[in-house]
């Protein structure tokens, strides 16, 4: 019984707008932050995805902050890319004027100036603009993978296989199907709140028809998914 309690207040505490920023400090800066302090000494090969990583982690707060939750509907055919936008401009002296300035700052930045150096010597901004868009990526999936359900998953997975297209009543069958299964877990959790997770972080859209698309971004996730040998089985709920 107090497992299944801490399931459901779990469940509360996910589908709140906050959720996002929770998970990137206690998921991901802190444990990147460790990793960065035992690797960055040396220059070995892992240490570059634990850079990347943590370079970008402040830009991602960033974005998460500015995700609308309105989420305009759009095609499976836009990019990655531009269902990353947020949407207006980034304000680089601002984001610099208010950010923490780390005593260990200026060892990574030479490390990372010596890794540009040594891997790309006549693009080493190509090297930088590689490093924070795979961080980035990855960061952003692993973020939604560390948080999504089975029954989320497996949804996106039958549209994926139905060419990306499907009724809004047929998506909600995995819903219930979960609810059945889990009905403590999913007493507070509605299937707004449920559909919403989805579309928030950018994986489907709901048109006006009620029919129900994955996104571009959506089938990378899963492509991301299927890269890791990550699978359905391995979340919960």
């Amino acid at each position: 019984m107090a497992q299944n309690w801490l399931v459901a207040q779990w469940v509360q505490i996910r589908g709140h707008a906050k959720w996002e920023l929770l998970k990137v400090a206690g998921v991901l800066i802190i444990p990147a932050a460790y990793l960065l302090l035992q690797r960055l000494r040396n220059l070995q090969l892992d240490w570059l995805v634990a850079a990347g990583i943590f370079v970008v982690s402040a830009g991602v707060l960033l974005y998460l902050g500015t995700i609308r939750t309105n989420i305009p509907q759009s095609s499976s055919a836009q990019s990655t890319a531009a269902t990353l936008s947020t949407g207006r401009a980034f304000d680089a002296t601002e984001f610099f004027r208010h950010s923490y300035y780390s005593p260990l700052q200026a060892e990574i930045e030479t490390n990372v100036r010596a890794a540009a150096a040594q891997n790309q010597p006549n693009d080493r901004e190509g090297f930088y603009v590689k490093l924070i868009g795979i961080g980035l990526l990855s960061y952003t999936y692993d973020m939604v993978w560390s948080a999504i359900y089975k029954s989320q998953v497996l949804a996106l997975l039958e549209l994926n296989r139905n060419n990306g297209l499907l009724p809004l009543g047929q998506i909600k069958t995995y819903y219930d199907q979960a609810v059945t299964a889990y009905p403590l877990a999913y007493e507070n959790y509605s299937f707004d709140k449920w559909f919403a997770f989805m579309k928030v972080n950018i994986l489907l859209v709901r048109h006006p028809s009620d029919m129900v698309e994955i996104t571009a971004r959506g089938k990378d996730f899963l492509k991301y998914l299927l890269h890791w040998g990550r699978d359905a089985n391995q979340r919960n709920l």
